[in-house]
């Protein structure tokens, strides 16, 4: 009999021990579920920071500040070899467009002219002959008329290449003239094609625009595009109307892309805060975006936070071009999600 009864306690107390350990492990259990977090954005606070990717049209900018100055200058010189018969530019001269700067001895090349006005007098001569004949034969007639054609296509020739001996000012403006001392050029210098005689800068020429030395960057930017200008609290819209080189020769090469404001009477000032532009180089349609404040990197990989029902989920996104604000999400979003922005 206590044999028995000492089994029982001993049965009672393993099975005691068991019933403490399984409820031990189920509050462990519990314990570990309550650690394990999911980012819940339930407050008011936050669905203020919660937006929705849209579909819609973004414009790709360029930035950059711009300055009034006068683009158009121009380095005048001859586009061939030659002697120098007359040179009319003074230092500071104000001249006219058309007027005549420079120019070459011409016997040479009015020699040759006069060569071929006989050629071409004489090829006249022969077809006019043979026109009168009656009895001439329809293919030497022909034969004629080639050689009349192309006797005067020779002489245009000469007298088109005439020009060249001949620069004028390209508009009208100012002359400026600077030589290396020994250098001067005058009656009788011989001078190289491309030489500089003198440099021209136009009169009122002085426009709004950007200038770089290098258009890598802006070689998308054309006529007409849509530009924003800021200076200060002042904010106006305007137009490319001009894209100017000038050559310096290598990486001093600069284009000014001349900006027009659409204002008439523009508050924008040569002085004073800097002039800030942004264009719009173009736009495209139907695209998914977002703010550009929601993208975040890591590693070089560009991901948002994506809200999906209740749950903060980390989407990986490809993106495209930017504007001021927001940024094109090329993939990683087809639109509509609810985008969480950082706090």
């Amino acid at each position: 009999m206590k044999k028995t009864q000492r089994f029982f306690c001993v049965l009672l107390t393993i099975l005691c021990v068991i019933l403490f350990t399984s409820c031990s492990q189920q509050s462990e259990t519990a314990d570990v579920t309550k650690e394990i977090y999911t980012p819940q954005v339930s407050s008011e606070n936050d669905e203020n920071n919660i937006v929705e990717a849209k579909i819609g049209t973004i414009n790709q900018k360029y930035y950059h500040e711009a300055d009034y100055v006068n683009p158009y200058k121009e380095a005048i010189s001859f586009e061939i070899d030659g002697i120098v018969s007359s040179f009319n530019a003074e230092d500071g001269e104000k001249v006219k467009k058309g007027e005549v700067l420079a120019r070459l001895n011409t016997d040479e090349i009015d020699k040759r002219i006069d060569e071929q006005k006989l050629r071409l007098s004489s090829a006249k001569k022969t077809l006019s002959k043979l026109n009168k004949n009656k009895k001439s034969d329809k293919n030497e007639i022909k034969s004629a008329e080639y050689d009349v054609l192309i006797e005067q296509n020779a002489y245009d020739s000469l007298i088109n290449e005439r020009e060249k001996y001949t620069v004028k000012a390209p508009y009208k403006g100012e002359v400026s003239v600077q030589y290396e001392e020994g250098k001067e050029i005058k009656k009788g210098s011989f001078v190289s094609a491309g030489q500089t005689l003198c440099t021209m800068q136009a009169a009122n020429g002085e426009r709004l625009c950007i200038m770089v030395y290098a258009n890598e960057q802006f070689e998308d930017v054309s006529f007409g595009m849509n530009c924003t200008l800021t200076q200060g609290k002042t904010t106006e819209s305007g137009k490319i109307t001009d894209i100017v080189f000038q050559e310096g020769g290598g990486d001093y090469d600069a284009y000014y892309y001349v900006i027009t404001p659409d204002k008439k009477n523009s508050e924008l000032v040569s002085y004073g805060d800097t002039i800030n532009a942004s264009i719009d180089v173009y736009s495209k349609p139907n695209v998914v975006i977002v703010p550009t404040e929601a993208i975040k990197t890591v590693n070089e990989t560009n991901y948002v936070d994506v809200l999906v029902d209740g749950m903060k989920i980390q989407t990986d996104v490809e993106i495209g071009i930017q504007d001021d604000t927001e940024t094109e999400i090329v993939s990683g979003l087809s639109g509509g999600e609810q985008i969480i922005l950082p706090s």
